[in-house]
């Protein structure tokens, strides 16, 4: 646990000095080290048990990723289960999964998404500016040269999703009741 902190904590720091490189090329950047950010906030967390046979990664709306998602999780395990990734546009789509990752501009539709998801213990992520107070699990900001992890603890809690104090320690943690 400890090595997959310092993992967590160098990610973090290479992705704020990727933040110097030219947009196009921190946009990619950005979007590799967010994938592998995934894998890492599950060593975190502890889900609701479930008879699922798969650990499911779910992106609603755009994938920003293109196939970099599959290609490194390919063959990969999290808690116990091999990872499948899938993909919605809308929320009646998003069926059950694991982690939600919600880039959805239109904030009825992202509000729907962290609804559902709250319903259906599913952890939640996006970058949305917002995102956290609005009753998603985590958000990831990307602001001059830092990434910030932002944590919505009450939401994470009314969830049934616990997150480990390593995670709770890198982040600015809300605590209470938000919306």
């Amino acid at each position: 646990m400890k090595n997959s902190l310092s993992v967590l904590r160098a990610s973090a720091l290479a992705l704020a000095g990727l933040m110097l490189a030219a947009p196009s090329v921190a946009s990619q950047e950005e979007n590799k080290l967010l994938a592998v950010f995934f894998g890492r906030f599950a060593n975190y967390i502890e889900l609701p048990d479930r008879a699922a046979t798969q650990f499911v990664i779910t992106l609603v709306d755009e994938n920003p990723f293109g196939s970099l998602l599959e290609d490194l999780y390919r063959g990969k395990v999290i808690s116990g289960r091999p990872v499948a990734i899938r993909y919605a546009t809308r929320v009646d789509e998003i069926g059950q999964s694991d982690m939600l990752f919600i880039t959805l501009v239109n904030p009825r539709s992202r509000q729907e998404a962290i609804d559902y998801a709250t319903k259906n213990s599913i952890l939640t992520i996006s970058t949305a500016m917002g995102f956290a107070e609005r009753g998603g699990i985590i958000q990831l900001d990307f602001l001059q040269q830092h990434t910030r992890i932002k944590i919505n603890h009450a939401a994470a809690v009314k969830s049934n999703i616990r997150i480990g104090a390593p995670l709770l320690s890198l982040a600015t943690v809300i605590r209470g009741e938000t919306r």
